[in-house]
């Protein structure tokens, strides 16, 4: 890591002029004055700072270089649609940068958690996700996660990843958190958030953790309905903001706030967390002393919007203690937002001191991060270093390798090699899983679409069933609740056939075929995740995961199988 005196170095002078006078950032060398930059501030230039936007497009277009420009706003999140492969994505993020660079220095942003939220496929880590690292209880890999990945989002041109998840999953019917998080325990989400922050911000990368106060209890997704969870703040402080906490004592540079009710705790039982001078305001700003970044979560989402509206819902936002509100997907929003933050500003609703307060923390964060030495490794290197850094590919592999869980094993039914089959049949999706159980001698492979339609879930039941008549196993993989209704369906018509589900998702699907004979759990779709799963299956590789959440009468959390390879079979009842 360099000295922030050494980043400082390749700074440069400058400056520039809007109506309300010229921001001076310092010369080469010079240590950077906070202050004084806030000081030189225009309003409007204060105003666009607090902003977090995105954009459509793939290149920098007249649209994103006026708000860049001339909005001066403080942060850019890019996501799929903006990303392409290695090259276009390195070479659009230094655009980014370059659009005036006599301006302070841009958050660039992504979501890049892992598991179901990858934006970037090329360059960067692709991590299995949460709730895979939470079936390994390992900080160390955890904390290398954070690292690679941090490097490797650097390289890119990225200095803030929208991660990590820190929702403690209490409820199995929660639908938009899941395997997002790490488990249902706040110490297990706790202890590797905080690592995993510690990894992150060491390479110069920004965490942002998510979603404040805590999304795991709820019931319905705040994209399109405001969800609520009926906890006191005894409740809170010992689950949801536990994980928070510790990972703000590691020293986590920001937070995501969740638009989720809090009906015992905030001042009013429909205001969302994003809005609330209680949980903002008192518990995260007061009573945990958080004085990082707080980034809405979007507010464009109906869980917002059908309320408040979008510019009202950012000025109260930044009234509640919150200092960048994120507007993400349409140019009406956007200016929606800016104008109704200007207009408050002018009126003395949002007063100069509490304007400043947020753009000091912001300023605050770029320089710990090192951004104003602007220092991006040239675009030449990063090509030339390839896709992947072999390295950090080790480290995805292995989580994926020490995730899978044996949660049933009937029989043993598993490993295949275990047990000499005249025949296997597997109903599986495309992609590694697939390939690698076709390779071998006696299995017969179908493979059916991620999302199938109506049409195609009944003829891939008929095929399945009629191929796995003269079986002696049936092996089926899970990504969606089509997989497990297929699932069930063939079961159903060959009752008498030894089955073995592998949920390459949600771990809680096991609660809606609970007479399989095996099931396993690799919590993850992506590609090491089913090589993982491939080699466990075959007998290649142990199955060492422990479950980080209970399957409801079926499971308890950090229960595995012993693997039949078990040196020591007492681990079965081991919880942790």
């Amino acid at each position: 890591m360099h000295s922030v005196a050494a980043l400082l170095a390749g700074a440069s002078i400058l400056a520039w002029s809007t109506g309300g006078g010229a921001v001076e950032l310092p010369r080469p060398g010079e240590p950077v004055d906070i202050d004084q930059i806030i000081a030189s501030m225009s309003v409007e230039e204060k105003v666009g700072q607090l902003l977090m936007v995105g954009f459509g497009g793939t290149r920098v277009t007249p649209h994103i270089r006026f708000w860049v420009k001339m909005r001066h706003v403080g942060g850019v999140a890019l996501f799929s649609r903006n990303i392409v492969d290695l090259e276009q994505t390195a070479r659009f993020t230094r655009e980014l940068m370059a659009v005036d660079d006599q301006q302070i220095p841009l958050f660039v942003a992504l979501d890049q958690e892992g598991g179901n939220v990858v934006r970037v496929k090329q360059g960067a880590m692709v991590l299995p996700g949460n709730m895979a690292l939470g079936a390994t209880r390992s900080p160390t890999l955890a904390y290398v996660a954070g690292q690679g990945l941090a490097i490797d989002l650097r390289n890119l041109g990225f200095n803030m990843n929208l991660a990590p998840v820190l929702d403690v999953n209490s409820n199995p019917k929660n639908p938009v958190i899941g395997v997002r998080s790490y488990g249902e325990r706040p110490d297990l989400v706790a202890e590797l958030g905080a690592w995993y922050v510690r990894g992150q911000q060491e390479m110069g990368v920004v965490a942002v953790a998510k979603h404040f106060p805590g999304h795991g209890d709820t019931q319905s997704d705040s994209h399109f309905s405001m969800p609520s969870i009926d906890a006191d703040l005894t409740r809170l402080e010992s689950i949801e903001l536990r994980p928070f906490k510790e990972a703000m004592d590691a020293g986590l540079d920001a937070v995501m706030t969740a638009h989720i009710a809090v009906p015992r705790i905030a001042e009013s039982p429909h205001v969302p967390s994003t809005l609330s001078t209680t949980i903002i305001g008192e518990i995260l700003r007061k009573r945990m002393g958080f004085n990082g970044v707080v980034i809405t979560d979007g507010l464009e989402m109906q869980g917002i919007v059908e309320q408040y509206g979008s510019g009202k819902a950012a000025v109260l936002a930044i009234l509640a203690g919150a200092d960048m509100p994120m507007i993400l997907w349409t140019p009406k929003k956007k200016e929606e937002v800016y104008q109704a933050l200007l207009a408050a500003v002018v009126a003395g609703e949002i007063t100069t001191a509490r304007l400043d307060q947020s753009v000091r923390r912001i300023l605050a964060t770029k320089l710990k991060r090192g951004l104003f030495a602007r220092a991006v490794e040239p675009l030449a290197t990063v090509l030339e270093g390839g896709n992947r850094n072999p390295l950090h590919e080790q480290v995805a592999t292995r989580i994926a390798r020490e995730a899978v869980t044996l949660v049933k094993n009937n029989g043993e039914v598993l490993p295949l090699r275990s047990v000499r089959y005249r025949k296997v049949a597997v109903l599986a999706p495309p992609g590694p899983l697939a390939n690698i159980l076709a390779a071998e001698p006696n299995v017969e492979v179908l493979t059916v679409p991620y999302i199938p339609s109506r049409e195609r879930r009944r003829e891939d039941v008929s095929e399945a069933i009629a191929m796995a008549r003269g079986a002696d196993l049936l092996v089926m993989a899970v990504v969606n609740r089509y997989h497990v209704e297929m699932a069930k369906a063939v079961t159903k018509a060959l009752p008498y056939l030894p089955v073995a589900v592998v949920s390459l998702a949600s771990p809680y699907y096991l609660a809606s075929i609970p007479d399989v004979d095996a099931y396993v759990c690799t919590y993850s779709y992506l590609e090491d995740a089913q090589i993982a799963a491939a080699q466990a299956l075959l007998g290649r590789s142990p199955m060492v995961g422990r479950l980080p959440v209970t399957i409801p009468g079926l499971a308890p959390y950090g229960f595995r199988v012993p693997d039949p390879r078990d040196a020591s079979p007492t681990v079965a009842a081991a919880v942790r």
